[in-house]
């Protein structure tokens, strides 16, 4: 019988509080194996509600690397090439000239040429479906802003593959990720926005800083990315679910899409450390060659890495674009107390 993951709690906290930070939580995997867990803080910065080992988190643009292994399965299924040029997509929409030199492996490793779009410009109304097909018209109208090849991260590029899995596939985004990563891989808390009910402490809320001061973010849809967005980063999931799923990208087992395209996602085209949604990195203190991607949105900062054989997972609930650098001491913490 399996031991019982080590409770790691109280070696996050020295870190929690060195920060100020109202909550933050890690899992290490090793072997597919949730070998530590922990958690600590409170709910609500302004709430004495603790926060436990089982509740949910948003994990932001670490919802990437699923859109990609999404375009992954619709690859080995034959209904999209990576090579594809996005005008061949969307055979019944005019397309800039341009979009004839953009593949989707372009889109998935963020070398398309799109850069961001005005909050303004996102559609809205109709359902998700449409808006994300109002989304892919207004965008394949014009030539991206760069030329194809380059690095640029881009939501909005994520936002048009979840359209372009909605053609391939016939089913929503959502739909076609939970038929074939949620459900597979066993992750029954994941789902989209925020983890909290509005109003209510049943999970974590995320939090704003300025200076030394911590805002709470109410758990509302006008503090998340719109849905025709959430290719790009709207998944929440409990710890265990994002240590399961880190687990995956360590193994590749169960198999979800093909050996070959599972090492395609993770190697990155020549001259770049971006690949299927995921950074090439090493992992935090202990090093050792592994995959990894960061998140942040309505006030939640998470990162997961991956290697062959040890995976981490590490959450906060404050919101912090450039706060790489605390997820990983938060990692570097788990994965020492894990041994």
């Amino acid at each position: 019988m399996a031991a019982e993951p080590r409770d790691i709690s109280s070696d996050l906290e020295p870190i929690r509080v060195k920060y100020k930070l109202p909550a933050c939580a890690s899992a290490v995997v090793e072997d597919s194996r949730i070998t530590a867990i922990g958690a600590t803080g409170l709910r609500r910065v302004d709430a004495d509600v603790p926060v436990t080992k089982t509740d949910v988190w948003h994990i932001g643009s670490c919802t990437k690397s699923m859109t990609a292994t999404l375009v992954g399965v619709l690859v080995d299924e034959g209904k999209l090439r990576w090579n594809m040029p996005v005008a061949d997509v969307f055979p019944d929409i005019l397309c800039h000239p341009s979009w004839r030199k953009v593949t989707v492996w372009d889109l998935v490793t963020q070398r398309s040429g799109l850069g961001t779009i005005a909050r303004a410009m996102w559609p809205s109304g109709g359902t998700v479906r449409q808006q994300r097909g109002a989304l892919a018209r207004l965008l394949l109208a014009h030539s991206p802003a760069e030329a194809p090849g380059k690095f640029t991260y881009s939501n909005v590029g994520y936002g048009l593959l979840g359209s372009i899995i909605e053609r391939a596939s016939g089913q929503s985004y959502e739909d076609f990720l939970r038929a074939k990563i949620f459900g597979p891989l066993g992750l029954k808390t994941a789902g989209f926005g925020a983890p909290a009910s509005p109003g209510k402490l049943d999970q974590p809320w995320g939090h704003r800083r300025s200076d030394d001061r911590l805002t709470p973010v109410e758990p509302l849809p006008e503090n998340q990315f719109p849905p025709v967005l959430a290719p790009a980063g709207c998944v929440h999931m409990s710890l265990a679910d994002f240590a399961r799923y880190a687990a995956w990208l360590s193994s590749g087992e169960p198999r979800l899409v093909k050996p070959e395209t599972f090492a395609r996602l993770q190697t990155p085209p020549e001259g770049s450390s971006y690949a299927g949604g995921l950074w090439k990195s090493e992992l935090p203190g202990i090093g050792g060659e592994a995959v990894c991607h960061t998140g942040h949105m309505g006030g939640f900062f998470a990162v997961f890495y991956a290697s062959p054989h040890r995976a981490c997972v590490s959450v906060f609930n404050t919101e912090g674009g450039g706060w790489e650098w605390l997820g990983d001491e938060i990692t570097a913490a788990a994965l020492k107390a894990a041994h």
